[in-house]
């Protein structure tokens, strides 16, 4: 594996992570009835998601 995989599926890693608990720090934030951060939280589950992509379309593709 070279380092750019190993970064690659790190940073996936990390991807996937953030997305397991977006929705209860969105949720958190509703319930605190701040809606700022609860946009913000939906805002960067969906670009979240859309990076969790490239890097898999990255990796499926190889070099």
């Amino acid at each position: 594996m070279t380092d750019t995989e190993y970064n690659l599926h790190k940073q996936l890693a990390e991807e996937l992570a953030f997305l397991w608990h977006v929705d209860g720090y969105i949720k958190d934030a509703e319930k605190d009835g701040n809606r700022k951060a609860a946009d913000a939280f939906k805002q960067l589950k969906v670009d979240e998601e859309k990076h969790a992509r490239m890097i898999k379309q990255m990796l499926s593709q190889g070099k």
